[in-house]
């Protein structure tokens, strides 16, 4: 019987979609091994809080990397340097301060770089107090702690809400009528994500397009002989797999810092996309409705970022931010802290524009010692008036 080439293509094809993710489970590189280093960061971070929460109930973080910075730098300045920033998912300061205020408990991060509102959402989702296998697993956090900022909202450097790594580490095809409503707004946006879960090559497609560029620059720098390009290829190779925050607050010319990140911000705010910005802002509320849902003790901090930054946003960002986190947090009875406020951080407590270094992260821990201490005494208070209340027999 004469078998058409075409689906012989389509069952080769079909194959190796089947084969290569069991490959790789087959080897022990499945969940646990890959992807990028936001990816890889996670799964640390995941680790850690199921880690720590098996024995006592932590404090945790949540953010994006205004959030790694003051913790890894306040525990580097405090000698507790383990390894690079975007592995570093505690504060060993913060538990020091808390001890002396009589309050034991872990810190553990999950601030990823880059994090948006909708991948906070799905990381509390997927890993804090309820979602499929960890429900009834270690303790609920003693306090989760939000720090937002407006990029977190809104940045034209970037793609769909889909189109992170937080959200392809952590999405699946049995999750798409609980994220449909909140990350897609067109059939196409569905199509794609549907393509993404069920066809591997489509998933990685861009992974074996950076594989095929990068080999094809290192040929064209042989078949030229050009050292320069050879050079170029390698550090575009090796990019992809090192710490996008390599170097971070590591020291460097303070100006050339500083200039750097003004033109970083000012491509980030370079428009104010409305519709990025109502679904980030449906998706805070969302995280603030499933702490509630789920008991879990939610403060949200706004992170403090130097007028110079300010200066870059469209003018109608950071009203709208601040308008939603307050009116939000109101409503639900969230506490809700605007560092930036105060006025208390200036530009001698930054790395950059927005970055906290070891000055503004002992200024930040500060105030974090006292949320969590204040929290830590009304649940104590509430508690006791429960008991009280109760009637004896």
């Amino acid at each position: 019987m004469k078998v058409s080439r075409a689906l012989v293509a389509a069952s080769i094809f079909l194959a190796i979609n089947f084969a290569i993710p069991a490959s790789a489970n087959l080897k022990g590189r499945g969940a646990s091994i890959g992807g990028d280093t936001i990816q890889q960061a996670l799964r640390q971070a995941e680790e850690k809080l199921a880690s720590e929460s098996a024995k006592a109930s932590p404090v945790v973080f949540i953010g994006s990397s205004l959030i790694i910075a003051p913790l890894w730098s306040t525990d580097v300045k405090h000698g507790y340097f383990y390894q690079d920033c975007m592995l570093h998912h505690q504060s060993k300061a913060l538990e020091d301060r808390l001890k002396k205020d009589g309050i034991t408990a872990p810190v553990v991060s999950l601030a990823t770089a880059g994090q948006f509102v909708s991948d906070t959402y799905l990381i509390i989702d997927k890993l804090i107090g309820g979602a499929k296998e960890k429900v009834g697993q270690g303790k609920t956090p003693l306090a989760l702690i939000y720090g937002v900022a407006p990029r977190d909202f809104m940045d034209d450097t970037t793609g769909g809400l889909a189109l992170t790594s937080v959200f392809d580490e952590l999405v699946d095809l049995g999750d798409l009528p609980k994220v449909s409503r909140l990350f897609f707004s067109t059939f196409d946006e569905r199509a794609d994500f549907l393509l993404n879960r069920s066809v591997y090559l489509y998933r990685k497609r861009g992974r074996y397009q950076n594989k095929f560029e990068q080999a094809f620059e290192k040929a064209v720098a042989r078949a030229t002989r050009d050292k320069n390009a050879s050079t170029a290829a390698t550090a575009v190779a090796t990019n992809g797999a090192n710490d996008p925050l390599a170097g971070f607050l590591m020291g460097g010319n303070r100006n050339d810092i500083w200039a750097k990140s003004i033109d970083e911000y000012s491509r980030r705010y370079k428009f104010f996309n409305k519709q990025q910005f109502e679904k980030q802002k449906e998706c805070f509320k969302a995280v603030v409705a499933l702490c509630k849902q789920r008991g879990i003790k939610l403060y949200v901090v706004a992170m403090p970022i130097t007028d110079d930054n300010r200066k870059l946003m469209p003018r109608e960002l950071y009203g709208s931010y601040l308008q939603c986190l307050s009116e939000t947090t109101r409503a639900a009875g969230v506490p809700f802290i605007d560092l930036q406020k105060g006025g208390d951080y200036q530009n001698d407590d930054f790395y950059d524009t927005v970055h906290l270094n070891g000055i503004g992260g002992e200024r930040f821990l500060a105030t974090m010692t006292d949320l969590v201490k204040d929290g830590a005494q009304a649940n104590t208070a509430v508690a006791a008036s429960k008991k009280a209340s109760s009637p004896t027999y």
